[in-house]
């Protein structure tokens, strides 16, 4: 079942609810992400778009041919995830976006094999490159 979930920036200028239907999240190692972020991704996928109490610090940036990411002009939090010519299809939002993501749990790693070898995560969820998540989406062009 669906969960509506509340979430904000580090600042709180960008305020926002989405639904959650399945309390997972993936980390994602692709080389867009760690250069986003400083580091490995943790986000939750949600249908459809978010719903904003505030968001005139949101900012977008076009991070490849078929994706965008928002993130706080205040601030400068990472926050969002989505496709750039169908924004409303899907979004993904950073777990620690949340208010409240105790619950939330590890689906996978994607993009493994771009991770450096400088870290590594000891949990046994499933791993997978970006070909399989490309062909699982089916997305032809350059990853991110």
């Amino acid at each position: 079942m669906s969960k509506k979930r509340r979430g904000k920036c580090l600042c709180g200028t960008v305020r926002f609810s989405v639904s959650v239907p399945d309390p997972t999240f993936s980390i994602c190692h692709c080389d867009y992400c760690r250069r986003w972020c400083g580091g490995p991704l943790m986000s939750v996928h949600c249908p459809g778009d978010a719903t904003f109490d505030d968001d005139a610090s949101l900012r977008w940036y076009r991070s490849s041919d078929w994706a965008e990411r928002g993130f706080c002009g205040t601030c400068g939090s990472s926050l969002f995830w989505r496709l750039a010519d169908d924004p409303g299809a899907m979004l993904i939002v950073a777990v620690d976006a949340f208010e409240d993501a105790g619950d939330i749990s590890l689906h996978r790693h994607i993009y493994v094999d771009k991770k450096p070898g400088r870290y590594d995560f000891s949990d046994r969820q499933p791993r997978i490159t970006e070909a399989e998540l490309m062909a699982e989406l089916g997305i032809t062009g350059e990853g991110e």
